[in-house]
């Protein structure tokens, strides 16, 4: 039950991450901010929302914050590299749009849930 819990608030952080990173370039963007500038910046605020999210209500994990940011940002990372590697055997393979958008959606998530579980949020033994 506890994994069925975590894949929702997983799901439901995601989403909440997602809009925030939309939310924030598209407010930048209408305020005359460079595209690229306004979309680190919503990458930025997303970070933040799905790091404490998934630290807090999602793994309610007991790893210190700075390890458990760094963990996650090398998970964000290798979540970008993965979904550009995609994009680029699609390009490179002439396969249609959708299945970018389809193969990030059936890897990269599962893949982001697990890594975060099971490295970037998993508890650190008690030290008793």
């Amino acid at each position: 039950m506890a994994w069925l819990r975590e894949l929702l608030s997983f799901g439901t952080v995601g989403i909440a991450a997602t809009l925030t990173h939309v939310l924030i370039a598209w407010a930048m963007i209408r305020a005359g901010t460079d595209p690229y500038l306004a979309n680190l910046l919503g990458a930025t605020g997303a970070f933040g929302v799905s790091f404490l999210g998934n630290a807090r209500l999602t793994f309610r994990t007991n790893r210190g914050w700075a390890s458990s940011a760094r963990r996650y940002g090398l998970v964000s990372l290798f979540s970008l590299v993965v979904s550009s590697l995609i994009l680029l055997c699609v390009e490179r393979l002439g396969l249609a749009l959708w299945v970018y958008l389809l193969l990030v959606v059936l890897v990269v998530p599962p893949a982001t849930f697990l890594l975060a579980k099971l490295w970037a949020f998993a508890a650190v033994p008690d030290a008793r």
